[in-house]
């Protein structure tokens, strides 16, 4: 049986527009399985799994504890960088139950509970996993590209999980409690105080470096001075509380001392507070007028001084001449 040559030519005309029919529908379907395993990860062709319940963005979750509880993005990196998106949610439904059970006590959540519920959580880290292109191949009807494999390889990492343990909720102390919410109300002036001897001893060697190249300044000599006797300061209260004795240490940073005590003293008046610990907490940082500026501006560099802190600016006799508070 003869076959004419436009009839050849004819049959493979359509023999490649069938090819590219079909090259053309195996180009979409890996598109569509790059997109999709890009999204929902590499296990989506391997059947349907259950749906997970509707949560709370993470974005949106993270700005709220960022906001309404003061934590930072260093304290969350841990518990963003696990991958389970549930975990930021899950950690503000958490607190805001806390809030609401000290808050029906007449207290506000202290920010201890808060630094304490977040410093418990266990994270599992993400692990990579091998993809088993199979089933994506099957969908698609040919090897997939090398390219987009690779790609997908890159991204095949399945999210860590967090778990918070629920905290023990402390009810409202009577006045034999007052004593240990003393010093918790206290912690934080604590805290601040070891940080500020790492400052401190940063800017003293650094003082000292100047001395070593050229003579020191009056100012610097000054500071210098004033350095040392609050680094002694320091590390006696550091030592009092350490003891059980938490007076000093309300003493480093007055005003916001009182604010701390305030909160956590919520349904308590002054007067059933010890005496000692309320006017040490009405002693601010003081400096001498004769180098105001230039000791408040270096304090503030060297982050010392924090924003609302008070500071009294205190005559060559001790006293009080006026007040500053730190501006953000």
């Amino acid at each position: 049986m003869a076959f004419s040559s436009l009839g050849v030519i004819n049959w493979l005309d359509k023999a490649e527009m069938i090819k590219a029919a079909k090259e053309k529908e195996e180009n979409k379907r890996e598109s569509l399985a790059f997109e999709i395993a890009m999204k929902y990860g590499g296990s989506s062709f391997a059947g349907s799994g259950s749906g997970k319940g509707k949560s709370m963005p993470t974005n949106l979750a993270t700005a709220a504890l960022m906001k309404e509880y003061k934590l930072t993005e260093e304290t969350l990196a841990p518990i963003l960088a696990s991958g389970d998106k549930s975990a930021a949610g899950r950690l503000l439904n958490l607190l805001e139950g806390q809030k609401q059970k000290y808050g029906e006590d007449g207290f506000d959540l202290p920010d201890e509970v808060v630094s304490g519920i977040v410093e418990s959580a266990v994270i599992s880290q993400p692990t990579t996993r091998e993809i088993d292109f199979t089933e994506m191949e099957k969908f698609i009807g040919r090897e997939m590209d090398s390219m987009y494999k690779n790609l997908l390889k890159s991204q095949s990492t399945d999210p860590g999980a967090v778990f918070f343990p629920e905290p023990v909720f402390a009810s409202a102390p009577d006045l034999e409690d007052l004593n240990r919410f003393e010093k918790r109300a206290m912690k934080s002036n604590y805290s601040r105080a070891k940080d500020e001897l790492t400052k401190i001893d940063s800017r003293l060697n650094t003082i000292r470096s100047m001395g070593d190249d050229a003579n020191l300044t009056p100012d610097q000599i000054a500071e210098r001075g004033w350095l040392t006797d609050r680094k002694t300061s320091l590390n006696s209260a550091i030592k009092f509380y350490d003891d059980g004795t938490v007076t000093p240490v309300a003493s480093l940073y007055g005003t916001s001392s009182i604010k701390q005590l305030q909160k956590n003293f919520a349904k308590f008046k002054d007067d059933l507070i010890d005496p000692e610990l309320l006017n040490a907490t009405k002693q601010n940082i003081k400096v001498p007028q004769s180098m105001q500026q230039y000791m408040i501006d270096s304090l503030i560099r060297s982050k010392i001084l924090r924003e609302g802190d008070v500071v009294d600016i205190v005559s060559e006799n001790g006293e009080i001449i006026n007040q500053i508070t730190i501006a953000p």
